[in-house]
């Protein structure tokens, strides 16, 4: 017998309005210094390859990318993580009213029922 019923990754519904775990987070910031350092390299190489005026400017480019680099490496995220939405309930089946059977007999309210419980 199963204890848990297993779905989909894509099936699985966020109920809470929680920021991603600092893990992800981590993987962010290191995935955005690692395109600015790369972008760095990119700029040395073309500053290699290109004549003079275009070559200060990517020197100038490749000097400050570290610190911008850094700035952003420790910038956090503040994006906003909506909740799920309001679970709503199926519609229920309902039963087909039939009538039931049907007492006939007279209500009397101050007659007092006798029984064996008075001896």
């Amino acid at each position: 017998m199963p204890r848990r019923h297993e779905t989909d990754s894509d099936s699985v519904v966020s109920v809470t309005t929680a920021q991603p775990g600092r893990s992800a987070d981590l993987d962010s910031r290191i995935a955005r210094y690692a395109w600015m350092m790369s972008l760095r390299v990119v700029c040395f190489v073309a500053a290699v390859l290109t004549p003079s005026p275009w070559r200060w400017i990517l020197l100038v480019g490749a000097v400050f990318l570290p610190s911008v680099a850094v700035v952003f490496a420790n910038a956090q995220q503040r994006r906003k993580v909506t909740g799920a939405e309001p679970y709503e309930a199926p519609p229920r089946i309902q039963l087909e009213q039939q009538p039931g059977p049907v007492v006939q007999g007279e209500y009397v309210p101050d007659q007092e029922l006798r029984g064996d419980t008075e001896k």
